[in-house]
């Protein structure tokens, strides 16, 4: 289901709004908050969508907890990781429009770290849950 955005003369918005824009680009999380830094802040990171619905996200820098699930918040076409301890972390980068129809069919996410940009060190695949309430 998709939302059609209105601005204040009631005509449609033609551009996507980027939910991650921030006004205040200054703000630090807090040492004892269940929220981690992003993976695109930390690192190099890729996401790979195949229209088959199988996915992986590729990155160079390791993560500071190890992933339980994912969750693809498809109202908000985000990525959210959450750790065994319970704690979370976003993707830190836009899930593009062609990517979204296919991510919506994935059941797991291959995480895959590598080294020099060449070797993969690590590959976990980790169950991935959709939501989607249809704001």
């Amino acid at each position: 289901m998709s939302v059609e955005v209105l601005d204040r003369a009631g005509k449609p918005v033609k551009e996507e709004i980027d939910v991650f824009r921030s006004a205040n680009k200054n703000y630090v999380i807090p040492k004892d908050a269940p929220v981690l830094p992003s993976m695109a802040s930390r690192g190099g990171v890729e996401l790979v969508v195949k229209d088959d619905g199988s996915a992986l996200v590729i990155f160079d820098t390791p993560q500071l907890e190890r992933v339980h699930w994912v969750e693809y918040d498809m109202d908000l076409d985000m990525l959210t990781f959450v750790t065994w301890s319970g704690k979370v972390f976003g993707l830190g980068m836009k899930i593009h429009v062609p990517f979204r129809k296919y991510l919506e069919q994935a059941n797991s996410l291959y995480m895959i770290l590598m080294k020099d940009g060449q070797t993969p060190t690590e590959i976990d695949n980790v169950v991935m849950v959709v939501r989607n309430i249809g704001l």
